[in-house]
């Protein structure tokens, strides 16, 4: 009996179609919504439909190699027959359904981030209980669900005599054979195609667009490490070091051991240092743009913030390091570059290190507290305190009596702080001065908080989230003044990252924007700097506010000593910017650079070359933060000193 040379191909087909149909239409509806953000020159139209084609194709092939696996297996008299109608429509059905739940996690996903599956998505998929509870209270999950499930079950009936051809199927060895094909091709697209080959129009929208998003999610979770030196451009390592040690060297800084290109120092402050009790509050998702100061609608949503800042020293222009709460954690507590790739919380060999946990046990502050309402073994945070110097509180620590409102995230703000006070009640009983480090998670989807606090209503968006968590603050500064610690007490609220990272560019600073204040009345006067600062800066600048003479390793500075010259980092996983004044270096795999000046794309000149440089000098010295970072390279160092 002869065999049908395209017997595979009616075998596929329908699977194809389906997966093709799916995937064009829900590109479709997203061009439409982001038709303005969108490249249409014919060119960049050409390009994004070539990589969307491709990766549509390769995405296919890997959903085929269980089937293709199925079919080597199954006897050859059994195809066609019964078990094989039955397995291929139950085959059917999952594929079909999968691939419609995968958009519609697509669509949520690119509604909070304006992109693709990444990295975040391989993040979020590991901590589960978190992702689905908070998507179940963001969204109508079961009847979305229930839709799903009757739309698979009715297409899956209607082709279930359209998917298995009547002709006979090839011998085993062909089969084998054909399964081998499969594979090289999956093995040769993996080697030769990455999602960063998607970015060839210049537009970030036209880049997402292009890409398919399940073939992004596992490239992402298999390539989410990436090494400077082996993918960004690079310069001579003495060159770096010798930059690095003339820009951190502000009035007071010896550096311990100059000829090792360390840039661990001792930093000397001539006036009499304090020691109070320090707390450090890093506000979920606290863009700038929500003081009234940024607002054009006129809506006041932080009276509380606003009043603490023009009482405090206050940072109304400082950038936060990426678009995650680890970035922001790290940041503050290592004053450390966004390197490419995990933030350090996540990443090995994360323990022991240079912090400000490390910093304020040599000044001899015993207590030092990780307070954070959630459960903190999401995005390794409990393990990465507890490795550095702090006992960790979280979620799982609380009485449930003491909750009055959580989400999946979390307890709210208001029971966060009351720990906070409660923690400080028992610490200054000690007559030792206490570090807290606290992470709050109102101000995330989705956006509920109790009742009668405010007035916008909990769960209906983003700006009752916002004055929620503003109204917290104020209740947590009033309830402390209430505290014979407060007057001993310095305060430093600050964002993990802004509300949004939406926008054309590949980075784009204006989302990055977020407050840095620093409020103890009693005993630092009120200040303004309105000149850019980075999120790393805020830990050198608390310090110098101490007045403490410490060593450190810190790629950060204080601000507000004389000679700060205002530069930032901004990051999302693969891009790492470095911006000064009106200029901006993006640095991407591949070892390429893109100029930006004044938020567009323009050819290099000689301050980019200049910027170019100096971005080069700080990411690839912070890219050995392994050897940089450790607390216990500084004494040897300064022994050697």
């Amino acid at each position: 009996m002869r065999l049908d040379h395209y017997y595979y191909l009616r075998r596929v087909l329908p699977f194809f179609a389906f997966f093709a149909g799916i995937e064009v239409v829900e590109t479709i509806i997203t061009t439409l919504l982001e038709a303005g953000n969108v490249d249409w020159g014919v060119w960049a139209v050409l390009k994004t439909f070539a990589v969307f084609v491709v990766e549509l194709v390769i995405a296919f092939l890997y959903w085929m190699v269980p089937y293709f696996l199925y079919l080597l297996v199954l006897p050859q008299k059994r195809h066609g027959g019964k078990f094989d109608r039955v397995a291929t429509c139950l085959f059917f059905a999952f594929f079909l359904g999968l691939s419609l739940f995968e958009e519609i996690a697509e669509g949520f996903f690119w509604d909070e981030f304006s992109s693709t599956f990444n990295f975040i998505a391989v993040d979020y998929l590991i901590y589960t209980k978190e992702v689905i509870g908070n998507i179940y209270q963001s969204y109508p999950i079961i009847p979305i669900m229930s839709a799903l499930v009757v739309v698979v079950a009715l297409v899956t009936w209607l082709m279930r005599k359209s998917l298995v051809p009547s002709s006979p199927a090839p011998g085993f060895w062909k089969r084998f054979f054909h399964l081998i094909g499969l594979l090289l091709l999956c093995g040769l697209s993996f080697v030769s195609f990455d999602t960063k080959d998607t970015d060839m129009t210049g537009n970030r929208y036209n880049t997402e667009l292009a890409k398919d998003g399940m073939y992004s999610l596992f490239s992402a979770f298999l390539k989410n490490e990436l090494s400077y030196k082996e993918y960004y451009p690079t310069t001579d390592e003495r060159q770096a070091a010798a930059f690095l040690q003339k820009e951190l060297n502000e009035p007071g800084t010896v550096f311990l051991a100059p000829e090792t290109g360390s840039i661990a120092r001792t930093i000397h402050n001539p006036e009499q240092e304090i020691h109070p009790n320090v707390v450090i509050v890093v506000m979920e998702s606290m863009g700038a743009e929500f003081l009234p100061e940024n607002r054009k609608d006129g809506l006041i949503l932080t009276p509380n913030l606003s009043r603490l800042g023009a009482e405090g020293v206050f940072f109304p222009h400082t950038y936060a390091t990426g678009t995650r709460s680890v970035r922001g954690l790290e940041a503050v507590s290592t004053s450390i570059l966004p390197l490419p790739g995990m933030a350090i919380l996540r990443k090995e060999g994360n323990e022991n290190l240079q912090t400000v946990g490390s910093i304020f046990q040599q000044k001899g502050y015993e207590d030092r507290k990780w307070i954070y309402g959630g459960y903190g073994y999401f995005d390794n945070m409990n393990y990465y305190f507890g490795n550095n110097g702090f006992e960790v509180l979280d979620r799982t620590t609380m009485d449930d009596k003491d909750i009055t409102h959580s989400t999946v995230w979390g307890v709210c703000d208001e029971d966060l702080f009351r720990r906070c006070i409660q923690e400080a009640d028992r610490s200054s009983a000690s007559g030792k001065p206490f570090l807290q480090f606290v992470f709050t998670t109102s101000n995330h989807r989705p956006y509920t908080y109790p009742d009668g606090r405010i007035d916008i209503p909990s769960k209906t968006g983003r700006n009752g989230a916002v004055k929620y968590a503003d109204y917290a603050v104020g209740e947590f500064i009033r309830q402390a003044k209430m505290k014979p610690w407060f007057d001993n007490t310095v305060f430093l609220f600050i964002a993990d990252h802004g509300a949004g990272s939406a926008g054309k560019k590949d980075l784009n600073p204006e989302t990055h924007l977020i407050p840095l204040i620093i409020y103890a009345p009693s005993l630092i006067k009120p200040e303004r700097y309105d000149m850019p600062i980075s999120q790393i800066d805020a830990l050198p600048t608390l310090l110098g506010l101490l007045n403490w003479t410490y060593d450190a390793s810190f790629y950060g500075k204080d601000a507000r000593k004389p000679g700060y010259r205002s530069r930032y980092f901004i990051s999302n996983y693969q891009n790492i910017g470095y911006c000064r004044g009106d200029g901006m270096i993006v640095l991407k795999p591949v070892k390429e650079a893109h100029y930006y000046k004044n938020g567009e794309p323009v050819p290099a000149d000689a301050q980019a070359e200049e910027m170019l440089q100096e971005a080069i000098n700080y990411y690839q010295h912070a890219s050995g933060w392994r050897k940089n970072l450790p607390v216990a390279s500084l004494p040897a160092a300064r022994e050697k000193k």
